[in-house]
C-alpha cells in the first residue's frame, strides 16, 4: 500500500494528469459528495478554482426539466443532463459515468479504505442541443460563428494576431494562463509578453508562417502577470483573406510541465474513461494511443488499433475535411457532430472533440468520442414522429404543407409542370354512424396505405384532416395527374374493408388543379383542386374532375 509523502505525490500526479484533459473531470463518493474536480469542470460549472470539492453533484446536476424548459427525458447517465452552473443558470451537458478504481486511491485519514468512488466526465453540450431544439421547432438549423465558437469553447490557451503582430483576441483560458486580462492584451504585441531578444524571435516565427502556408511549432519562455517565466510550446498559423493573403495569425498554447505523470500514470487515467480517447501523431495521423472503450466502439483489438490511421475511421470524408480544417483554423474542434465507421462497416454517430497537444515532444491530436447513435436516432425518430399524421402515418398538414412547397418553387425555378389533387372519402359519416370510429379509423389508414400503392415514390401525400386528403405531383400537368387520380380511385373502390359484420367497399372524389403561372401559390392550387372536387361531389360522387375556369 502506497502511503505517506509517496502516496500524495502520486494521487497529485493524477489528479494532474486529469488537470490536463479537455473535458470536465470529478472524483465523487457513491452519495454524490465530490473529491476532486479539475478545471475544466470548475469553468464549465462556474465554480471558482478548488471550489468544487466538498460540494455536493446533487446541487448541479438535475433531473426534470432542461434549459429549455422541456421535460429531459433522458436516463441518468451518458447524457445529456440538465446542468446548473454557480450563477444558478442552467445548461446542458454531455455526461458519463464509471465507477473508478486506482492505486492512489487507497485509504487515508480521511477517507476509509472501502469507499467507492466514481468518475464522472462532463462536455459541455448547450450550443449542440440548443441548436437541435431550434432545428426541431423552426426546421432550421442555426450555426454558431465557427471562430466565437472554438474560441469559447477551447480549453487550452488561443490567440488571435493582426498582420501588425497586435493581440486582436485572446480567449478565456489565455488570460487564466498568463494572468492577463483580456481587455488588457489588445492591441498589444508580443513584447509584453516576453524578453525584446524572445520577441524577436517570436516575430520571425510569424513572418515566416505568414509568408508560407502551413503551421509552425516551437518552444519559448513567456513571462506571465506575476513575473514568472512559463516554458510553453507555441503553435501558430496564418489566416487569409479570399484572395490567399495572409492577414493574421491564430495561435495556441501549451505549457511544458516539469513534472508530467509518467506514461504508465497517464494510460491508466484515460483507460478509465466512460469516452472513447485516441491519440494520433499529427505528421502521419497513425494512432499511437487507444483505451479500452475506443476499442468497443471501433470493434477491433487494441494491437490492430495502433499503427492504423485515424482517416481510415471515418465513415464520410467531407467530416474529416471539416474536421481538419477546424484543426487548422482553431487548433481545437469541440462536440462536431461525425460519423465513424467500425470494423465491420457499420455506422455510429459521435460527438467528436479534438485538442492538439505535445507528448514527450510528439505533437498529437487527443480526440474524445462519445457514441450518440442512439440519441441522435431518438431525436431523429421524434422529428420524424412530429412530421407524420398519428393515424395513418404520412406526412400531417404542417409537414406536408413544408414539402410541397419545396417542390413549388423548383417547378417555377425550373420551369416544370406540378400539380395537386385533394381527394376526399365519400359518405365517411355514414361508415362511422354503420361500424364505428375504429371501423373508420381502419378504413382512413387503408385510404392512406391505398394511396401509396399507385402513387410514385416522389409524390407527395398528406392527411389535411378529417377524411380529406392531398397530393403534388411533381412534373406532372393537370391532364397526366387525371390518369394518377383514376388509378387511385379504381384502386380504393376495388379495396375491402373489413368491419365487425364482414367487410365493405368504399368510394372517393378527387379535384386535381394545375399550376398557374410563374406566381401561382399553393394555397390557390389547393384551392382550384377543392373547387373541382366539390363539382366532384355534386355531381354524383365516385369520380375525378379537374379545374375548369368558372368552377
Amino acid at each position: 500500500m502506497i502511503s505517506g509523502r509517496g502516496s500524495q505525490d502520486t494521487r497529485d500526479a493524477a489528479w494532474s494528469a486529469f488537470d490536463r484533459l479537455p473535458v470536465g473531470v470529478c472524483l465523487a463518493t457513491a452519495s454524490g459528495l465530490i473529491r476532486y474536480a479539475n478545471p475544466a469542470l470548475h469553468g464549465l460549472l462556474g465554480c471558482e478554482p478548488g471550489g468544487l470539492p466538498g460540494l455536493s453533484l446533487c446541487d448541479f446536476l438535475l433531473d426534470g426539466d432542461g434549459p429549455d424548459g422541456k421535460p429531459l427525458g433522458t436516463d441518468a447517465s451518458g447524457g445529456p443532463r440538465t446542468v446548473r452552473r454557480a450563477d444558478g443558470s442552467l445548461r446542458w451537458a454531455m455526461v458519463a459515468e464509471s465507477p473508478w478504481e486506482a492505486p492512489f486511491t487507497a485509504a487515508r485519514a480521511d477517507r476509509p479504505a472501502a469507499e467507492a468512488l466514481r468518475l464522472l466526465t462532463m462536455t459541455d453540450a448547450d450550443a449542440l442541443q440548443r441548436q437541435a431544439a431550434a432545428s426541431r421547432d423552426s426546421g432550421r438549423r442555426g450555426e454558431m460563428p465557427v471562430v466565437d465558437a472554438l474560441m469559447a469553447a477551447a480549453p487550452v490557451p488561443l490567440f488571435v494576431k493582426d498582420i501588425r503582430g497586435q493581440y486582436i483576441a485572446v480567449n478565456d483560458a489565455f488570460a487564466r494562463f498568463t494572468g492577463i486580462d483580456p481587455a488588457e492584451m489588445l492591441q498589444r504585441t508580443t513584447f509584453a509578453l516576453t524578453s525584446p531578444a524572445a520577441a524577436k524571435e517570436h516575430v520571425g516565427h510569424d513572418r515566416a508562417v505568414m509568408e508560407r502556408h502551413g503551421s509552425v511549432q516551437y518552444d519559448a519562455p513567456i513571462c506571465t502577470a506575476d513575473g514568472a517565466l512559463r516554458m510553453v510550446s507555441l503553435t501558430k498559423a496564418a489566416f487569409r483573406d479570399g484572395t490567399g493573403k495572409a492577414v493574421g495569425i491564430v495561435g495556441a498554447i501549451h505549457e511544458l510541465a516539469e513534472a508530467r505523470p509518467n506514461e504508465e500514470r497517464l494510460e491508466a487515467i484515460l483507460e478509465q474513461s466512460p469516452v472513447g480517447v485516441s491519440v494520433s501523431r499529427r505528421d502521419d495521423g497513425r494512432i499511437i494511443f487507444v483505451n479500452t472503450r475506443f476499442s468497443e466502439l471501433i470493434g477491433l483489438p487494441r494491437e490492430r488499433l495502433i499503427g492504423s490511421r485515424a482517416r481510415d475511421y471515418y465513415l464520410d470524408s467531407h467530416q474529416r475535411q471539416r474536421v481538419l480544417e477546424r484543426l487548422r483554423s482553431g487548433g481545437s474542434v469541440t462536440n462536431m457532430e461525425v460519423q465513424f465507421k467500425r470494423a465491420d462497416g457499420s455506422p455510429f454517430w459521435t460527438l467528436f472533440t479534438v485538442n492538439q497537444a505535445v507528448i514527450q515532444g510528439v505533437p498529437v491530436n487527443l480526440a474524445w468520442i462519445y457514441d450518440y447513435t442512439e440519441r441522435r436516432s431518438m431525436e431523429e425518430a421524434l422529428r420524424d414522429m412530429a412530421s407524420r399524421d398519428p393515424l395513418t402515418g404520412i406526412y400531417n398538414r404542417r409537414s406536408f404543407m413544408e414539402l410541397a412547397r419545396s417542390q413549388l418553387a423548383r417547378a417555377h425555378r425550373f420551369h416544370e409542370p406540378l400539380s395537386v389533387f385533394v381527394l376526399d372519402v365519400d359518405h365517411f359519416k355514414k361508415i362511422n354512424d354503420s361500424f364505428g370510429h375504429a371501423t373508420g379509423d381502419d378504413a382512413l389508414r387503408m385510404v392512406a396505405a391505398g394511396c401509396q400503392a399507385i402513387l410514385r415514390e416522389y409524390d407527395i401525400l398528406g392527411r389535411l384532416g378529417g377524411e380529406e386528403f392531398v397530393v403534388v405531383l411533381p412534373g406532372a400537368t393537370a391532364d397526366e395527374s387525371r390518369v394518377v387520380a383514376e388509378r387511385v380511385r379504381r384502386h380504393l373502390a376495388r379495396m375491402p374493408i373489413e368491419a365487425p359484420d364482414g367487410t365493405f367497399r368504399l368510394t372517393a372524389s378527387i379535384g386535381i388543379a394545375g399550376l398557374d403561372g410563374a406566381t401561382d401559390t399553393l394555397e390557390r392550387a389547393i384551392h382550384r383542386a377543392d373547387l373541382a372536387l366539390y363539382r366532384a361531389k355534386h355531381m354524383g360522387r365516385n369520380r375525378v374532375m379537374v379545374f375548369e375556369s368558372g368552377m
